[in-house]
This record gives structure tokens, C-alpha cells and sequence, in this order.
């Protein structure tokens, strides 16, 4: 149930420099090595030999990505092959690649602007449509005339009736030609010597000028088809142009396969020039290898490559677990909960791995908050139909639901009914208090369980001090157990003895000595953050207990919405009866369910993960093949 990342062992190898790009090769196939920089104190290895390889290759590579976004035809994908890439060949094909990423950008700055023009010829021809009802010459609309003025705009479609009775006293003529969104698009005329009198009604009525575009002379059926006209002509020189840039990526279709060939050989040694190191023809490279594969890279590497080669391989320090990548152990069914882990982070190297944990927990958990043997059913089934398109999310809902519907069973609930069958133990509302209790001593367990799991992992990682002493370590261990025997004491006597008290000071006293030793700043300051601290972990321990009573406040929940359910379902008729059921537990299974499935994660991670992982590992990755 509980495993640890797997053991890493770090490797460092010295070989020719003739021999760098092969050995990158071998071990991006393999997907063995994830590799590190080396320490800046190794003077004698100070200079970076891939770098001018790397150069190159990320110009290359570059224009490769922006010409394949022309490309429309996908290139026959790569082969594995041991062939190296010499830096003429990039070179000599990264100009190749320069000529013709220079033609297809030319064709591509055609484009552009061709379809800025056509851009704006279909915007005016949008424009146009709201003046289609006008059967005039719509150049005229832009005049100002001696004897007539012309009023182009918008008004809110509720005041459009009372512009007309107020325009109805002048000389002056509204016409509505569009109406949309709740604007009446309109042309006001009338006599210009009324001009001042009509703008204060027009103003009124909240009335907003637009301007027609110069390129509107002509009715708007002349103008329309002028505009489709000119759209048709547009497309066909776009058309004309994308199939040039076709056709020139057709005929250098060769060119461009073979890049894609010498850059997938040659991707392995480009991502080394920040990590290989080397002088006078002799490079170094180091990585994190997991141990059970450290053997196979040995022989796979002296079998592949042509000079001599010195490998060191050692157990990483103390001081450098945290930079160790971690790599997880891999199970088809814990996968989808490897998942929700790493959503808070992935545990550091030989930290405790708690998926297999959180995964049963959480499964219990949800069953003990969700218990139905039908809304279980329902929750697997929906699993199960998601198999295909989300395994990960079907294989913890089909598990909750089987958690659920077991659960279920032992409290005799089925779609909300309490008395259909014979529960395996009781339903949780007949005895509340003991439901309550359980779940206290549930989360009890679990924070011991979790606290177990600190100190180990402290001890771990050389924090023998921390493990003994400290509040997440066998101190934090016995204070919470001492405490929560005074409290049964308490409620089963309603007293606590000096006996109880003695248990709780004496492990409180080491957490509080550890984080005196640990503080610094003058007196009174380090009082306050270790009174302070001291009691955050008193508080903390309480909260954490106390926040699991929601599995039973849960598991209460639910028995009373299914009962407001029946008790809206009784006052109808029949027909509502069964529909308000059926909808109720719907709504039951959403909404509760989702709810339920987001505190159990809540408990795992704030008071499971939290206690006992720091969450900052970094993960395994390595050097491989990519396409």
C-alpha cells in the first residue's frame, strides 16, 4: 500500500567528444537519464562543446516550425536510427531552409495584406446590409444641401415612436431602415432652417449620429453587388496565392523531410549543451539514473559506442535529495490517484509515496459520506461509461461507487428509501452522537497514521533531530496521543489527572525546546514565535481531529435531503411523487456527490498530506526521443 520513489543512483560519464552525440542517442532511447548540470567547481571541464550545435539547431529547427505551418501534407514520421548529425549538415540545410522560408514569407506578406483588404471589403459589405431597404443613391445621404439636411443615426427602439410625434411638428421626416438589438437605425430629413430646433429634439431622444463610408455611392443593390464582386476577385487571389505556397512546399516536400529527419537525430545532443561539459576533446555528463537500470545503460553504452568510455556511479548525498528527481513506481489502478497526489505535489526522493493510502482512504471516505446502495450504482455505472474517453476519472468514480454502494448496504439505504432493506448495521440517523464519535476517532487514526508516516519520512531524509524531537516527529506523536487520552478522561470521568497532564507537558515541552534551539532575533522575540508556533501545533492538532466530524455530518446530509425529497414527494400527486423522487435523487447524486468527492479530497490534502510530504519534488525527466 505504501512505496517510496524509486531509487535513484547518479551517473557520471567521461568519453570523447567524437563520441558525445551518440552516446545522446543512446540514452534518449533508452528515456534512462535525467540530466544535471555539473557542480562549477570542476575547473578542469569548463568548457560547453554543444553549444554551436545548439545554435544552429534552434535556427534550424525554428524555421522548419514556421514553414511546416504552410505545410498541409503531414511528412512521413522519423525512424530511430544510430546515424550522427554533423554540424555542415545543419548548417548547409538550415540555408536551404533560409531561401525558402524567405519565398514562402513573401507569399505570406501577399496573404496578409490581401486579406486585410478583403477584410474591409466584407466589413463594408456588413455595413451595407443595414442600408439595404433604402432605394436611393446613398452618396447623397453624406450632403449637406442649401435647402435640405439629412440625419443619419440610431435611437433606442422605444423612444423611435415618440421622435416621430415630436418630429411630426416640424417639417422634419424620420424612416426607420434596420432595426437591431434594440436600436432603430434611421434618416431623419427636412428643412435646413429648422436644423438647431430638430438636433435639441434629436438629442432628446437619445439620439447617436453615424457616418455612411465614402465607398457608399450608388443604391445599395449597385453597391452590394459591386462589393460581392470585388469579394469574388479577393478570395480567388488568396486561393491563387496559398496554392503557390503548396506548391512550393510540394516540390521542396525532400528538403523538408530530411530536416525533419536530422532533427529528431540531432534533438538528443541539443538538449545537452547546457549540461555537457568538456575540454581538449574529453566531455562529462551526469544524470540521475534509476538504479534498477543503471546496468542496461552501462552495457547499452559500451556496446554502441567506438572509444572507450569511464562511468561513476554513486548513492546521492543528504544534501542532495532535493535535487533527486522523483519517479513514482507505476500501477494501472493507482494511476488516476497518482494524479490527484501530484495536484498537490509530488512527495521528494525517499519520501513515503502516499497514493496507495490516499487512494483507500479516500475511497472509504466517500463511501462513509455517501452511502447508498442505488446512488453507488449509479456513480459505477457513470464510470463505466466513461472508460473509454476519461479512464482515470472512471476508475475513481466506478471505486467510489462501489465504496458507496457498500456503504449502502451496512446502513440499509437505496435511493433514499431507510426501509426497504435490512441494513448490516444501522442507519446513521438512529444513533447520531455514535456517528459523530466514529468519525472522531476515524480522524484520530488518520492523523496518526499520518504522523507515523512524518517521522519516518524525516529519518529519511537524515532529520533525526526533527523525527525525535519536533512536532511532526515522535514528540508530536506522543503529544497527540497523551491529549487525546486526556480528553477521553474528560468525557469519561470529567476530569483530567495529573497523570494526563504530565503525559501532554512533557513531549509539548520538547516541541517547544526544539523550536527554541531553532529561533533566533533577540528574547522577547523568540518567546512570541515559539509561544506562537506552540500554539498553532495545539490548534492545529484540534482543528485536524475536529474537521473530520464532516464525515459524519455528511453521511447525516444525506439522509436528510433524501428525506426532504420524499417530503416534497408526499404532498403531490402520483405522477409528481415519482417525478419529484426521481429528479430529487438526481439532483442528490450531482450535486452531494460532487460536494463529497471535494472535502474527502479537502481531508487528504490539509490533513494528510500536509503533516507528513512537502510536496516539492521534482520530477523525473528524461533525455528521450521526441517527434
Amino acid at each position: 500500500m505504501l512505496t517510496t520513489p524509486l531509487a535513484m543512483k547518479k551517473v557520471s560519464l567521461y568519453m570523447v567528444d567524437a563520441d558525445a552525440q551518440r552516446a545522446a542517442t543512446v540514452l534518449a532511447g533508452m528515456a534512462a537519464m535525467h540530466p544535471i548540470e555539473a557542480p562549477e567547481e570542476d575547473s578542469e571541464l569548463n568548457e560547453y562543446p554543444a553549444t554551436s550545435f545548439y545554435r544552429v539547431y534552434h535556427d534550424l529547427e525554428s524555421r522548419f516550425n514556421k514553414i511546416m505551418g504552410y505545410h498541409q501534407e503531414p511528412l512521413v514520421p522519423p525512424v530511430p536510427s544510430s546515424e550522427i548529425v554533423h554540424l555542415d549538415q545543419l548548417q548547409a540545410l538550415d540555408e536551404g531552409l533560409k531561401d525558402l522560408w524567405i519565398r514562402v514569407s513573401d507569399v505570406e506578406e501577399q496573404l496578409r495584406r490581401q486579406h486585410e483588404s478583403t477584410g474591409a471589403i466584407r466589413q463594408l459589405s456588413n455595413s451595407l446590409r443595414k442600408f439595404s431597404s433604402l432605394d436611393l443613391d446613398l452618396g447623397r445621404l453624406r450632403r449637406r444641401g442649401r435647402f435640405l439636411r439629412i440625419f443619419v443615426g440610431t435611437v433606442p427602439s422605444a423612444n423611435y415612436d415618440q421622435l416621430k410625434r415630436a418630429l411630426s411638428l416640424t417639417s422634419f421626416i424620420a424612416k426607420s431602415f434596420y432595426t437591431s438589438e434594440g436600436l432603430d437605425h434611421l434618416v431623419v430629413f427636412g428643412a435646413s432652417e429648422e436644423d438647431e430646433d430638430v438636433q435639441d429634439v434629436l438629442d432628446s431622444a437619445d439620439f447617436r449620429g453615424i457616418s455612411v463610408p465614402d465607398e457608399f455611392k450608388g443604391s445599395p443593390a449597385q453597391l452590394q453587388s459591386d462589393l460581392d464582386r470585388q469579394i469574388g476577385e479577393a478570395d480567388a487571389v488568396v486561393a491563387q496565392l496559398e496554392q503557390s505556397v503548396d506548391a512550393m512546399l510540394a516540390s521542396e516536400r525532400q528538403t523538408l523531410q530530411r530536416a525533419q529527419e536530422l532533427l529528431y537525430r540531432a534533438r538528443p545532443y541539443a538538449r545537452l549543451a547546457s549540461v555537457l561539459r568538456g575540454r581538449g576533446g574529453l566531455v562529462n555528463l551526469q544524470g540521475w539514473v534509476p538504479a534498477r537500470r543503471v546496468q542496461q545503460l552501462r552495457e547499452q553504452l559500451r556496446q554502441e559506442l567506438r572509444f572507450p568510455l569511464h562511468i561513476e556511479i554513486s548513492d546521492p548525498e543528504f544534501d542532495e535529495f532535493a535535487e533527486v528527481p522523483t519517479l513514482l513506481p507505476g500501477s494501472a489502478l493507482l494511476r488516476p490517484f497518482q494524479g490527484l497526489v501530484k495536484t498537490f505535489g509530488l512527495p521528494g526522493y525517499r519520501e513515503v509515496d502516499p497514493t496507495g493510502a490516499f487512494a483507500l482512504s479516500y475511497i472509504l471516505m466517500f463511501g462513509m459520506m455517501f452511502g447508498d446502495i442505488g446512488h453507488g450504482a449509479v456513480i459505477a455505472l457513470a464510470g463505466l461509461l466513461l472508460w473509454k474517453r476519461y479512464p482515470a476519472a472512471a476508475i475513481i468514480a466506478m471505486l467510489a461507487g462501489l465504496s458507496s454502494t457498500v456503504f449502502g448496504f451496512i446502513y440499509g439505504s437505496l435511493f433514499g428509501y431507510e426501509h426497504v432493506i435490512e441494513p448490516l448495521w444501522m442507519s446513521p440517523m438512529e444513533d447520531p452522537v455514535l456517528v459523530l464519535v466514529l468519525a472522531v476517532v476515524w480522524g484520530a487514526g488518520f492523523l496518526l497514521f499520518a504522523n507515523l508516516l512524518s517521522i519516518r519520512n524525516l529519518l529519511a531524509q537524515g532529520q533525526t533531530e526533527a523525527a525525535l524531537l519536533g512536532g511532526r516527529g515522535l514528540a508530536g506523536l506522543l503529544f497527540y496521543l497523551a491529549a487525546c487520552y486526556a480528553a477521553y478522561q474528560a468525557f469519561a470521568s470529567g476530569k483530567v489527572g495529573w497523570m494526563e497532564s504530565t503525559l501532554v507537558a512533557l513531549p509539548f515541552a520538547s516541541i517547544v525546546a526544539l523550536q527554541w534551539r531553532h529561533s533566533s532575533g533577540p528574547r522577547f522575540e523568540r518567546i512570541m514565535v515559539v509561544f506562537i508556533e506552540g500554539l498553532e501545533h495545539v490548534i492545529s492538532n484540534v482543528s485536524g481531529t475536529l474537521s473530520f466530524l464532516r464525515v459524519a455530518a455528511f453521511s447525516l446530509n444525506h439522509i436528510a435531503l433524501a428525506a426532504a425529497v420524499f417530503a416534497i414527494a408526499g404532498m403531490l400527486d402520483s405522477v409528481g411523487h415519482v417525478l419529484t423522487v426521481i429528479l430529487g435523487n438526481i439532483f442528490i447524486i450531482v450535486l452531494e456527490g460532487a460536494i463529497v468527492a471535494i472535502q474527502c479530497l479537502r481531508l487528504e490534502y490539509y490533513e494528510g498530506f500536509s503533516r507528513f510530504f512537502t510536496g516539492k519534488g521534482r520530477a523525473f525527466e528524461p533525455l528521450e526521443l521526441e517527434t
